[in-house]
């Protein structure tokens, strides 16, 4: 890994990754919307969820927040300990399963370091108004080249409950 880049455990608890993902409730999507419009719209995931997070080897759980919203958006937050969010794309084939590929920036050390790139792939289900899933995370330098130590981290999220108004 380079000097300039993060720590791997500073990075991803700074990151928010999660599972990863892994997004917080920042009014993108309406939580009952699922309920609104119905099961088979959506496949139950629009709104937003509280979830837990452990990175695979580490005994550390994250609290955070997804938010799948209309237009296959989804904002990922970490909220404990808190992380930056991270933006990007979701989908579902129609089985109670989704995915989704989320990204977020982080500074580099210095005036003149440059920074990183945090994705997160996500592979989870819903069912009865819970979440599940599993993610792989992966850091990039500024020129696009992959630069994550000893390879991506990988993890599962649990305990996933939609978020009621």
């Amino acid at each position: 890994m380079s000097d300039q880049a993060l720590g791997r455990r500073e990075l991803l608890l700074g990151a928010g990754v999660a599972a990863g993902s892994v997004v917080a409730g920042v009014g993108l999507a309406a939580p009952a919307a699922a309920k609104d419009r119905g099961e088979h719209q959506n496949h139950g995931l629009t709104g937003s969820w509280l979830f837990t997070r452990q990175d695979d080897g580490d005994p550390a759980k994250v609290r955070g927040v997804f938010s799948f919203a209309d237009g296959d958006v989804i904002v990922e937050h970490d909220i404990l300990p808190a992380g930056p969010p991270f933006t990007g794309t979701w989908e579902s084939p129609g089985d109670d399963s989704f995915r989704a590929t989320f990204w977020s920036g982080f500074p580099g050390d210095g005036p003149d370091a440059p920074g990183v790139a945090v994705r997160v792939r996500v592979e989870g289900r819903v069912h009865d108004d819970e979440l599940s899933g599993s993610y792989r995370v992966a850091v990039f330098d500024d020129t696009g080249k992959e630069i994550q130590d000893g390879g991506p981290t990988t993890g599962t999220f649990f305990d996933g409950q939609r978020i009621d108004a």
